[in-house]
């Protein structure tokens, strides 16, 4: 017993430790001048945060940092944070009137993290149960439908499928974007649980941004069981295309896991290998969309080639993702990747298996996969 309480002590400690950092990172990213408060880690099962002008105090519950992803808690202390500045910049003892709402904007808080404090995860359903009651909802069902056809043992078929899956996505941005319609806007945070994010799945973040009309960050999240920071990967856009594009992640990442497994099979393989073939199968797939792209060029009105993708002018016209991106992330460093090296032999075998991937509604798998977008609509 002792020694388990000693080992939380130095979790919240880590905790606090990491609270500090944050308060002050967010300080930094939003321009927004506020001395340290003194953090605790309480023991509150009804209230996730609370500031406490008198001492200088926040608060913020161990049963949150416990029961929620590290986002969750940081727009916890942002609420927080919001209180602090109504409290020392503004000098007003209004709890959430006109001055906290203009502290939310200030630090970019998200509107469903600016209500009562011990409400606030509670009231947040996941982005699928969001999408569910959106009202494009009807556009991921015939994705669905369209993608289990896909599943078809006729590659023309299943190509087809695949080919007007991709045509729906592709009109329905086309006409969100030129008749300026209100979309809703979110993001999945997908967290590997590593230190470094593979050079596939960063191929296939080049495909989302390509081919699925959204915008992905690399950024990184404190990881409380472990005390520890990982590189995460962020999908951001209309939520209709976050849900599309995780899905794809989801089934590009179990694909590719699955192929590399058959093709240890027949060949003695090592790590580097590992990643130049799985490298293959995502460019290979990568191909195939570009020249179902180039192929659709008059229907879908996509740029000549060797212009930017549609996706990626659709984004980059879509002034709501872009606020929403600005919002999120207002100092956004743009870097370039090195170059990799690769084992010739298996890149290449790779390309081949997927050129061959079609895009289908997957099943459940070791990975955790679903193999679908939205919930159970039973």
């Amino acid at each position: 017993m002792t020694t388990q309480k000693t080992n939380g002590k130095n979790l919240q400690r880590a905790w606090v430790l990491q609270l500090y950092r944050e308060h002050e990172r967010i300080c930094w990213q939003y321009g927004v001048k506020l001395s340290p408060p003194v953090i605790e880690i309480s023991d509150s099962t009804t209230t996730w945060g609370s500031w406490h002008p008198a001492v200088r105090m926040i608060r913020i519950s161990a049963g949150l940092i416990r029961l929620y992803a590290w986002d969750v808690v940081l727009n916890i202390l942002k609420h927080e944070m919001a209180h602090q500045l109504v409290s020392e910049l503004f000098a007003s003892r209004d709890a959430h009137g006109a001055p906290f709402d203009r502290a939310c904007d200030m630090l970019g808080l998200p509107r469903e993290f600016r209500g009562a404090s011990g409400d606030l995860p509670r009231t947040i359903p996941d982005l699928a149960e969001r999408a569910r009651v959106s009202s494009h909802h009807h556009l991921l069902v015939k994705i669905e439908k369209l993608l289990a056809l896909a599943e078809s043992g006729n590659e023309h078929e299943a190509l087809l499928a695949m080919e007007k899956a991709n045509q729906l996505m592709v009109k329905y941005n086309i006409s969100r974007i030129e008749e300026r319609r209100q979309s809703e806007y979110d993001c999945i945070i997908i967290n590997p649980k590593k230190k470094r994010i593979e050079n596939y799945q960063r191929k296939i973040c080049a495909i989302l941004t390509s081919h699925f009309f959204v915008r992905i960050i690399l950024s990184d999240l404190f990881d409380a069981d472990l005390c520890c920071t990982h590189k995460t990967i962020e999908i951001l856009g209309a939520r209709e295309n976050v849900l599309m594009a995780h899905y794809v992640y989801s089934f590009l990442l179990v694909q590719i896991d699955c192929l590399w497994q058959q093709y240890q099979r027949t060949h003695t393989t090592t790590g580097r290998q590992k990643r130049s073939y799985c490298l293959g199968v995502a460019d290979g797939f990568h191909r195939k969309l570009s020249a179902q792209q180039e192929k659709n060029v008059e229907q879908s009105k996509a740029p000549a080639r060797g212009g930017p993708s549609l996706s990626v002018l659709v984004c980059n016209n879509d002034q709501g993702l872009v606020r929403f991106i600005r919002q999120r992330y207002p100092r956004l460093a743009h870097r370039t990747s090195a170059a990799v090296r690769v084992s010739l032999s298996e890149y290449e075998a790779g390309c081949r298996d997927g050129g061959n991937l079609t895009l289908h509604k997957g099943i459940a798998g070791h990975a955790g996969f679903l193999g679908r977008m939205l919930p159970d609509r039973s």
